[in-house]
């Protein structure tokens, strides 16, 4: 995904079964006394789970639950029953953009750029994936400007943020990876970050975010990161038509949620390459590839030692 994007958990209150069986006939006064003494204890323990999901396991911190749960909450509406993802077709575009007809989201990417030369592939397709950009960045390095966005606790267009310090604390899994969040702010936080995790591309990982300032350099480095994305998974032009990009984006989001609750099977990082695959064959025509993902990225969040996720200030953009 990019800038553009503005997508049940289930909690253990330890010992509460016990605590009623216990506590059933004490009189008034002992019984509230007892409850807050078992309620204090049940809080100071809850604090030290660690969250981590494996498989079939949705233990998630009280707090930690309650913020995850709504933030995703809200974003699981807007593509579910909103369909969000979907509004490209009524929304303003810039001149001789968005003009894609329904026939062509089933055709292949490289095949439809051999029938449209000189046709810019983002902005063609907007209207049905508003997130592609539809003019080429003038300078990469203004994503950094998206670092601080979800900092401030905010009700926000999709779902709410808990900001760079009410954000909680979460450790993450899937398909082989893992990190832990020092806070995960929103929903954009839980289903980027490790998308972006997958590519390399966090500021720490793979990309050296000096070659940014060349916009050759970077054009060619992102070429060079597609074709390792197709080197590892041999992707069929029919996988990345924009059709299945546009309809497959809420797949990772939910998928990646179900990374934390276990109620689902994880993301996968060839779920993850498969979305961007596809961008990368829509920035073939242009040279740039997948440059404004690999840049939006880099902003995105950082790794910092021991596989720990932070964003804005804690990353030094």
């Amino acid at each position: 995904m990019n800038i553009l994007l503005a997508v049940p958990i289930m909690f253990f209150i330890l010992g509460q079964g016990l605590a009623d069986s216990c506590i059933e006939d004490m009189d008034s006064t002992a019984l509230l006394q007892t409850k807050a003494e078992l309620r204090s204890l049940q809080t100071e323990n809850i604090q030290h789970i660690a969250l981590v999901q494996e498989p079939g396991n949705s233990l998630l911190v009280d707090t930690a639950a309650d913020k995850i749960n709504a933030t995703m909450t809200q974003m699981h509406k807007a593509w579910a029953e909103e369909g969000f993802w979907g509004r490209g077709h009524v929304m303003s575009h810039s001149p001789g953009c968005g003009e894609a007809t329904p026939e062509e989201l089933q055709m292949t990417i490289p095949g439809w750029q051999q029938r449209h030369p000189g046709v810019r592939s983002f902005c063609h397709f907007s209207n049905f994936g508003f997130w592609f950009p539809e003019v080429q960045s003038p300078d990469y390095r203004l994503f950094a400007l998206q670092s601080t966005w979800a900092d401030k606790p905010s009700k926000g267009s999709i779902c709410e943020s808990f900001g760079a310090v009410g954000g909680p604390e979460v450790a993450i899994k899937y398909d082989g990876l893992s990190f832990t969040w020092n806070h995960a702010r929103d929903c954009s936080d839980i289903v980027d970050d490790p998308y972006c995790y997958t590519m390399g591309w966090l500021k720490g990982q793979n990309l050296d975010g000096a070659v940014m300032k060349n916009k050759t350099a970077w054009h060619l480095l992102a070429k060079s990161e597609c074709q390792k994305i197709q080197d590892e998974f041999q992707f069929v032009d029919e996988e990345a038509t924009v059709g299945r990009h546009v309809e497959s984006t809420p797949i990772y989001f939910s998928r990646t949620w179900c990374a934390l609750t276990g109620r689902c099977p994880a993301v996968t990082r060839r779920i993850h390459k498969e979305h961007t695959y596809a961008k990368c064959q829509l920035g073939a025509d242009s040279g740039e590839y997948a440059a404004t993902e690999m840049a939006y990225c880099y902003y995105k969040a950082c790794v910092l030692p021991g596989k720990r996720i932070g964003h804005s200030n804690e990353c030094d953009y």
